[in-house]
């Protein structure tokens, strides 16, 4: 049994994209970029397959703007509007499922302190153990080193830990610490998915997985 769940939170956790994309374009709005320019659906595949850094990269060389301008207006807008995201549904099931039975909840994410401040939001932050945010300076994911830490701060077994992420990174990284992994794949936008254990497109399918 899988009873320790490691979960990444932009698009595992939280539904965040939406906003995540909407302030990359009102970064680039700012920047002189009209909306007609402008392809969302692209912005969005780019940080679902590579990262908002690769989409950062990208953007501004494609449009000739400054890399770190373009990234400090995101990271403003992304903190304004992505208050308003939600769990995605089957989330707080496999939160509960983990407690109940004996394991825990741990989160990884690339996000600041604001995803505990979304957890606590919807009454899910006292589900979680152990956290790693963009604040305790690890390399960034598929890096291995945040999830071997709480590996080892938590005295996590490798057979009963599973890393829960949306994108090739997450599953690198788990993959590189010897646990689970499971790609949470909702619109079927990863190509490259790093080999995952399980792939699913709802969260609750996972729950089989678990439990074998």
């Amino acid at each position: 049994m899988i009873n320790n769940l490691i979960w990444d939170f932009d698009g595992t956790l939280f539904d965040t994209y939406p906003a995540m994309v909407n302030a990359f374009v009102n970064g680039l709005n700012d920047m002189g970029i009209d909306d007609v320019g402008i392809d969302e659906h692209d912005i969005y595949v780019i940080m679902r397959q590579q990262s908002v850094g690769a989409a950062l990269k990208k953007f501004s060389a494609y449009y000739g703007i400054k890399e770190s301008k373009l990234a400090q207006l995101n990271a403003k807008y992304q903190t304004e509007q992505v208050k308003d995201a939600k769990p995605f549904a089957g989330a707080n099931e496999l939160l509960d499922y983990a407690i109940e039975n004996g394991g825990g909840n741990y989160l990884l994410t690339h996000r600041d302190e604001q995803a505990k401040t979304l957890l606590d939001n919807f009454g899910m932050l006292s589900k979680f153990t152990g956290f790693v945010t963009s604040a305790d300076k690890f390399p960034r994911k598929p890096q291995p080193d945040s999830l071997n830490w709480l590996k080892q701060e938590y005295q996590l077994a490798n057979e009963s830990t599973v890393m829960i992420g949306d994108r090739q990174l997450d599953i690198e990284a788990g993959n590189r610490a010897n646990v689970s992994t499971a790609l949470f794949d909702p619109d079927r936008t990863i190509v490259k998915t790093g080999s995952p254990d399980v792939r699913v497109t709802e969260l609750s399918e996972l729950k089989d997985f678990l439990v074998k």
